[in-house]
Parts: structure tokens; sequence; C-alpha cells
């Protein structure tokens, strides 16, 4: 029986080994530096959380429901410990990164003016082609320890990345996207925009025409239509959010990374969890042109742009009912998203009128590969990357074939690593 004697011994018994494998691990000792020390303490109170739990094993005499719940709350430890094993490769990414070195001192510096300074960003390579972002990935069981007190402090943030893009600099702008993920998650910003939303009489009026109209053709209650055409909206929200947030953090490099990666993949349609890409271009466009960047993207790859405009007009293509009324409010209230991406970059925003100065000057040097640090002083890392994408389209074509070809450039993606690199240390030198 779930929870009877046998069972309490046997889950006991798992969960210590579980603890004890993961414990007596070498790639969970102590790391040289900084980075991934959150991640180390993070798995360490896992195991302080699980060992915290066994302690409070029922007495054999206590009632049937008490002893039943605690061999729940142990199956879902040992569940998670399992999954736990997959920090220790996590961990040794740290020691051994695979991330062009230049790249990865970037995406740091986008985890600081997205998230926060108090980041540990762990980013290793997938097996899959995808990109991917996990924050607190074993913060239910910890949190759910009574009486446990966890040490780690500092956010952990893993990073996932397809292996071959390892040295791929210009596509890495879909990093920033992916540490939006956990901007929105550390800062509630779905719940803010959410509650601007419902602030708005004219949206909970559409809202609820939605759902009525939804009614005529779905089966289910209203309330449970309401609550998934909630649901729905705030998956849509935070795609959203995290493209804003990435062209805050990158500007155009955002936009020009993002066509090659997920255009091949759909066109207009729509998910409950992610907006048509028509739609998130249409987005990215207005933000752009809001931020001040059009005159810019047109100088740099005016084909390129109209393209991009092109698709971006068939976001008002015909959807069904559900998602024309996400599509169709979010437009409207467009503002209230590009105002919380701001907010949250706040004065670390990629400046346009340092940037594309910078970008200019390192994609001169780049044409004569000449490495693009700076000739009187260090350049920012994402106005080289801006730059890099800027020498790739002049070299590449300013079309779509032009964006691709620029990926597989590795000449040019090279010195842009190894330029942000070196501007790095130059600048940490200045201190």
């Amino acid at each position: 029986m779930d929870g009877d004697p046998n069972d309490l011994q046997l889950l006991v018994a798992s969960a210590t080994h579980e603890v004890e494998a993961l414990r007596g691990d070498p790639r969970l000792a102590p790391l040289p530096g900084n980075r991934g020390a959150a991640l180390r303490d993070h798995v360490l109170d896992l195991l302080g959380a699980v060992e915290h739990r066994i302690g409070q094993q029922p007495a054999a005499e206590a009632p049937q429901a008490v002893r039943s719940a605690f061999a729940r709350s142990l199956r879902q430890s040992i569940v998670v410990l399992r999954g736990a094993h997959a920090a220790l490769p996590w961990l040794s990414a740290t020691r051994s990164p695979t991330l062009n070195l230049g790249s990865l001192y970037m995406t740091e510096e986008c985890a600081r003016v997205l998230v926060g300074a108090d980041v540990d960003l762990v980013v290793v390579p997938n097996a899959d082609y995808m990109y991917s972002t996990t924050s607190w990935p074993f913060g239910a069981v910890i949190d759910s320890a009574s009486g446990f007190t966890a040490k780690a402090t500092r956010r952990p943030i893993v990073l996932n990345y397809p292996l071959t893009d390892s040295d791929r600099l210009l596509i890495h702008p879909i990093f920033a996207h992916e540490l939006g993920h956990a901007s929105v998650n550390e800062h509630d910003l779905v719940q803010q925009v959410e509650s601007a939303l419902s602030a708005d009489a004219a949206f909970v009026a559409a809202f609820q025409t939605a759902v009525v109209t939804m009614g005529t053709t779905w089966t289910s209650s209203p309330s449970t239509i309401a609550g998934t055409l909630r649901t729905y909206l705030r998956g849509w929200v935070e795609e959203l959010l995290c493209d804003h947030l990435a062209i805050e953090a990158i500007g155009p490099a955002f936009l020009w990374a993002f066509v090659p990666f997920v255009v091949p993949l759909s066109y207009g349609e729509p998910g409950p969890s992610h907006p048509p890409n028509t739609l998130r271009l249409r987005f990215a466009i207005d933000h752009l042109d809001r931020r001040g960047w059009r005159p810019y993207m047109q100088r740099v790859a005016p084909e390129v742009t109209m393209w991009l405009d092109s698709i971006s007009a068939d976001a008002g293509a015909p959807l069904p009912t559900h998602f024309n009324f996400l599509r169709d409010e979010l437009l409207t209230h467009a503002n209230v998203l590009q105002d919380a991406a701001i907010a949250r970059a706040g004065a670390d925003t990629l400046d346009r009128t340092i940037a594309e100065p910078e970008s200019d000057e390192a994609a001169r040097l780049l044409e004569h590969l000449i490495l693009p640090v700076g000739l009187t002083s260090a350049l920012q890392p994402r106005s080289i990357l801006l730059g890099g994408w800027q020498e790739g389209l002049r070299e590449h074509g300013d079309s779509p074939e032009g964006i691709v070809a620029a990926l597989s450039d590795s000449r040019l993606q090279d010195l842009v690593g190894k330029a942000i690199e070196m501007s790095v240390v130059s600048a940490a030198w200045a201190l």
C-alpha cells in the first residue's frame, strides 16, 4: 500500500541513495571562479531540502493519510533528484565552456541588463537544435520543504543552445530573447501587463465578447473558455515581452537573427503559447521604429527592411476567432508591452546614439579584416555585434539569402567574437 512501512522504507532508501550519488559526484566539487557557483549552491539546497524532508518521516503508527502524503512528497523528490543529474554536465560546462568566449561575455552582459546584477548564467550546449532557458530548476522541491532554509540567493539561469551554433555569433542575439524569459519571471512582467489590460474597460468588454463568441463553437463552459483564453493571452504576452526585451538589449541585431531562425519553421500560424511569426515581426518592427532604429535599418539593409515590412503586414491575415481577439487586442495595447520592456532595461538599454556610430566603425574595420576593438577606445560589445551584422549584410547581400550567408561566414564571426572578448578585457583593465 502507498505509504505502508515497506513502501516508506524503499522511498527513504532510494532518496538517500540519489542524494549520496549526487553529493559524491566530483562535478559537484567547488568551482574555480564565480561562474556556476549559484547553480552549485542551488543543487546543494535541493539535496539539503530532501534530507530535511527525509528527517520528517512519520512514525509507523501515524495515520495512513499522513504516511501517504509523506510518500507522495518523497516520490516527487526522487523524480527531481534524478532530474538533477542533468546539472552535473551543466556544472562541467562552466569549467570548460564550449561557447565562443566573446559571446559568453556579451550574453552575461545581457543577463545583467535584463534580469539583474545578481545572476549566475550557465550556458550549456543542447543535444537538440533549440534554444531554451531554465531558472531555479529545482525550486519546487526546495520551496515545499517546510522548515528548510535555502542558502542560494543568486538566481541560477541555465541557457541551452545548439552545439553547432557555438561560434555563430550573429545568431546569438536569440540568447537575449531567452534571457527575457528569466526577466519576465523575476520581475512579474506578464502579471504587470495583464493588470494593465484588465484595468482597461474596452479590453474587458472585448474579452467577454470573445468568450461568448467562442462558446458558439466550443463545448466547454464559459469559465473554462475564459481560463483557456487567459492562458493563451499570458503565453503570447510572455513571448512578445521577450522579443521586446531582446530589442532593448541588442537592437536590430535581434531582428536579423530572429528571422533566419524562426521564419523557416512557420510563417503566419498561431499557437496557444506563441503568436504567429508575422505578428512577432510586426511588434518587433514597431518597437524598433519607436526607438528610432528605422533610419539605420534602411541605410544598412533597405531591401531586407522592406521585405520584413511585407511579412509584418501579413499579421492582419484572418485567424481563428480566439487568436483574432489576442492579436487585435495586443496590437491595440502594444505600447503596454513596449513600456514594460523599456522600463525593465532602463538606462542599460542599447543606446542608439552611441551604438550606431560604433557599429559603423566596427563594420568598417571588419570590411578590412581588422579586429574591431576600436580605434581610439574600446567599442561596446553589443555595438561590435551590431557592426558584425552590418558587415555581414554588406558582404553577402541585402537579401534573405544574404542573411543566411552571413551566418555561415566563420571568419567574420571569429573576428566579432574575438573583438568582443578584447573589448571586455580592455574595459576591465580601464577600471
